[in-house]
């Protein structure tokens, strides 16, 4: 350890940020929560939307059925119609129609095929979300879980710290302490900043040699630049 003095603004800038951190981690895990929940919800608009493109499918696949069964049906009357002809036009007509429907079904039981495939494909698209949902509940609910077990360590931790900042604030001058508030109302953790040799950590402006040997000696200083409340970093 080098011969710098000690004021105490080393510990409380390590408490400050000892705090801060804590502090992010205990808004990290809403945050974090909140993101799985939006996922799962996503998921679940995803599932819905898919169960009703296999609707729609299904629907369009029975009309087509329907139809099919219905031309079937009109091809049946046709025939009987042919076999009670009375003219040999007459039943040129009718064999026309029944071979321009017969034509017609072949079609559309292609489309039916097509349809039903579709149908297939969205059902197996909806037991995939499905899967996915429940997957995404169940990182819900790990998550969730987990916040809830950290959160009393953190912040019976966060009550330790500022209990400890409190101490070492009681510490400083009484004509810091003002200036130093504001700080710390301003700029959080972030109030205070080492001297690395000349330079302060917070705007890296180098500080004149009189300033430096202040400080060296324990002196309460505030930059002149970014007006932070300074300490010598501690020379291993």
């Amino acid at each position: 350890m080098g011969n710098t003095a000690d004021n105490g603004l080393a510990e409380l800038h390590a408490l400050h940020l000892a705090s801060r951190e804590v502090q992010d981690q205990i808004e990290r895990g809403p945050r974090q929560l909140k993101a799985r929940q939006q996922i799962t919800l996503q998921k679940q608009a995803d599932l819905e939307v898919q169960k009703q493109k296999h609707k729609a499918l299904r629907v369009l696949a029975d009309q087509k059925s329907l139809q099919l069964k219905s031309n079937e049906a009109k091809i049946g009357d046709l025939k009987v119609k042919l076999n009670q002809a009375s003219s040999n036009r007459e039943f040129d007509i009718i064999r026309a129609q029944i071979e321009a429907d017969m034509v017609a079904n072949s079609v559309l039981e292609d489309e039916i095929l097509d349809s039903l495939e579709k149908v297939d494909s969205a059902h197996i698209a909806i037991k995939k979300l499905e899967e996915e949902v429940a997957q995404t509940k169940a990182d819900e609910a790990r998550v969730a879980g987990e916040i809830s077990a950290a959160q009393p360590g953190l912040q019976s931790r966060l009550a330790e710290l500022q209990k400890a900042i409190a101490s070492a604030e009681a510490r400083l001058p009484e004509n810091v302490i003002v200036p130093y508030r504001r700080l710390v109302q301003a700029y959080g953790a972030g109030a205070l900043a080492a001297v690395d040799a000349t330079i302060c950590s917070s705007c890296y402006v180098s500080l004149p040699a009189q300033m430096v040997m202040q400080l060296r000696a324990g002196e309460v200083m505030f930059c002149k630049t970014c007006g932070r409340l300074l300490y010598m970093r501690r020379e291993e």
